[in-house]
């Protein structure tokens, strides 16, 4: 029986559009955070406002009690709108389309598969278990968090390491994340998605809400020449031709599989009803499902894509103690000193706290015509730490005279 060829343009097209997608949003979110680390004037937001997890990491006190959670913006309750939105869809086409983490992890599995000459996989008895893992680190982390009410996966998580790749605060504050990240990528060289399918809390999380999803990888089984390309082209490791319908939790939805199929239709993905959608109107779709709630949250004014100054959070109530409201008065009692880190300025500082720059003139020695300078470029050539600024902060809200008093230990100080 002969069976009619998929064509191989449109195929090579569709994953060539999901690639230059990817690849958008790596260098986009890339560039960013670089800014925010290293920008004067205008920083962009950083990661935490960003993240998808945050938003979920933030829904327990969001709900309860109606504020976010230090760091966290409303934006990355936003993204994860969106990412539930495409995810009841199109199952994990975030994963699969959009997360600029999977795709470093792609990049480096097709160097591995380059150097390997195929794909490799774990052990069946290794990799079975191993796949729970991420599940268990999503409701470890989500529950230490929301009874905790900060965000305790922050020392740990990848994500925020590769954010923070030009600050000096990757080693002293996210050396674990850092580790992480690095296993992520060798592993992802010789076990294509390692983190995505070990470890990712987000992709626990879209697994489970892929059961519900409205889209799914069918195989018609009739026209299958059970070439087994679909198997060898799936970077989580999934036996599709062995399936009529994918459901497995483990699917990114990057329709590699349906791109690999040399048989016109034999692979779709598509609805239970039979409704079809071409590999790359399903990039489409998620594309603009994305650009449709961010773009609306950002012509409203509640997507964050500037970094809030510290006075910005006091009076937003994320620099104020838990169950505290908004403010507008400087240096309340419940100011969080934790705030104040090496990308911070003293006249941010200032302004925040009321404190005026000249005494961290005094103190510190530093002019106020360079306190708009983030404390971490000019910390070594005056000798001190931002560790010495929160104290002083400390100091100044109940003793003005012990704070003008200070000596600044400098490095001894982190």
């Amino acid at each position: 029986m002969s069976y009619e060829k998929a064509p191989k343009e449109p195929r090579k097209r569709a994953r060539i559009i999901r690639w230059a997608v990817l690849a958008v949003v790596l260098v986009a979110i890339t560039v960013i955070g670089y800014l925010h680390q290293t920008a004067v004037t205008g920083k962009p937001a950083g990661v935490d406002a960003l993240c998808p997890f945050g938003g979920l990491e933030t829904a327990f006190s969001l709900i309860t009690s109606g504020y976010l959670l230090k760091r966290v913006a409303l934006s990355g309750v936003i993204l994860l709108v969106a990412v539930v939105a495409v995810a009841i869809v199109f199952r994990r086409s975030f994963c699969g389309q959009i997360c600029p983490l999977g795709f470093i992890q792609e990049m480096f599995g097709g160097l591995g598969r380059r150097v390997f000459r195929r794909r490799l996989e774990l052990p069946a008895w290794l990799d079975r278990p191993a796949r729970y893992l991420k599940y268990v680190v999503l409701v470890v982390f989500i529950y230490l968090t929301w009874t905790a009410a900060d965000l305790v996966i922050r020392p740990y998580d990848p994500w925020v390491a590769y954010m923070h790749l030009t600050s000096a605060e990757v080693f002293a504050e996210f050396g674990i994340g850092l580790g992480v990240l690095a296993a992520a990528v060798v592993g992802s060289f010789v076990y294509d998605r390692f983190f995505c399918k070990y470890l990712c809390p987000m992709g626990a999380t879209l697994g489970l809400l892929s059961k519900f999803s409205i889209f799914k990888v069918r195989r018609t089984e009739s026209t299958c020449i059970d070439c087994k390309a679909c198997d060898a082209a799936c970077p989580v490791n999934l036996k599709v031709s062995e399936v009529e319908t994918v459901e497995s939790p483990e699917c990114i939805n990057c329709n590699e599989c349906v791109n690999a199929c040399p048989v016109k239709d034999t692979l779709a993905v598509s609805t239970s009803k039979g409704k079809r959608l071409s590999a790359l109107a399903t990039t489409g779709a998620v594309v603009a499902i994305f650009a449709i709630v961010v773009g609306a949250a950002t012509v409203t004014g509640d997507f964050q894509w500037k970094a809030a100054s510290l006075a910005d959070e006091i009076k937003s109530g994320q620099g104020l103690g838990e169950g505290t409201g908004a403010s507008d008065a400087p240096m309340t009692g419940d100011f969080d000193v934790s705030l104040i880190k090496g990308r911070t300025t003293l006249a941010e500082v200032s302004e925040a706290t009321g404190i005026p720059a000249s005494l961290f003139e005094q103190v510190l020695g530093v002019p106020t015509s360079e306190q708009g300078t983030p404390m971490k470029d000019i910390k070594d050539a005056y000798g001190f730490s931002p560790e010495d600024v929160r104290t002083i902060v400390e100091l100044y809200r109940t003793d003005p005279a012990a704070a003008e008093a200070y000596v600044p230990l400098g490095e001894a100080g982190e």
